[in-house]
């Protein structure tokens, strides 16, 4: 939402399996990343828990009146723009999922072999959050019309921009950032790599348009790429294709709730 980060609580409900190094272990994590973040953990609540352990967080930021940015206050024209690369969190995943189906079917004999994918482990395993982007764009004199970060997908936190917005998008496919890494190991496991960036999710980068005349000046922030423009709402919410093609976006990553998503191949 353009805020800067502050302070966190932290609550945790322990089942009795879990040792006292093991929790000051949990909060030796947590004050490192309070550390690089620059953030304070300021309180929470510690209780039992019969079956296992949960963690809750709760983030506290700060913003300048007139620099909140929502969801709902994209503007047509404005530019789309994302912050780093996606889909490595999602194809990272699939890469550990298939060495554990190895080593299990191989009955345990055959070590897992993740050489040479050590970046889309990383954006897997330890995400990090885009703070960097928030002061460049603050530094810029940068206001976003809309933001929202990328935790279950390109297709469908756009989609979440387009209908709070009451408005449409056109992405294009040559614009979305994938990394080398995600390329290769995305065509290794016989998956186009814009498919792992529109539906993958848990990139945790950011998402955000902005007005078109500050073109030239988000382009001065390294790690930003412009990938497509806000339209009417009765022009839909399209993908275009390197052929350019247009093909509807669904919103196919993480439902929290559960409901059924769509079956379509974008």
């Amino acid at each position: 939402m353009n805020a800067h980060p502050r302070q966190i609580l932290v609550s945790l409900a322990l089942s009795a399996k879990f040792s006292l190094e093991a929790v000051e272990q949990i909060y030796e994590g947590i004050r490192l990343a309070c550390n690089k973040y620059r953030v304070d953990l300021i309180g929470g609540d510690t209780t039992t828990s019969l079956t296992g352990l949960t963690i809750s967080v709760v983030a506290l930021g700060e913003v300048e009146k007139g620099k909140l940015a929502y969801r709902n206050t994209a503007r047509v024209n404005d530019l789309i723009c994302v912050s780093g690369d996606l889909g490595a969190a999602y194809m990272g995943l699939q890469l550990l999922e298939r060495e554990r189906q190895v080593f299990n079917e191989s009955g345990k004999s055959i070590q897992p072999d993740l050489s040479g994918y050590d970046y889309i482990l990383g954006r897997q395993l330890k995400p990090e959050a885009r703070k960097d982007i928030i002061e460049a764009l603050d530094e810029h004199q940068i206001v976003p019309g809309a933001m929202i970060d990328l935790s279950d997908g390109l297709s469908s936190d756009l989609i979440h921009i387009c209908k709070q917005s009451g408005l449409g998008c056109r992405i294009f496919q040559d614009r979305i950032p994938v990394a080398e890494e995600t390329d290769r190991a995305s065509r290794e496991m016989n998956m186009e790599p814009f498919i792992a960036a529109l539906n993958g999710g848990e990139d945790y980068e950011l998402l955000f348009t902005i007005p078109l005349n500050l073109r030239d000046e988000v382009m001065k922030i390294k790690d930003i790429s412009i990938i497509g423009h806000i339209t009417e709402k009765d022009a839909g919410m399209k993908f275009v294709t390197t052929q350019r093609g247009e093909i509807e976006l669904k919103a196919q990553g993480w439902n929290s709730f559960g409901d059924e998503t769509s079956t379509s191949t974008v």
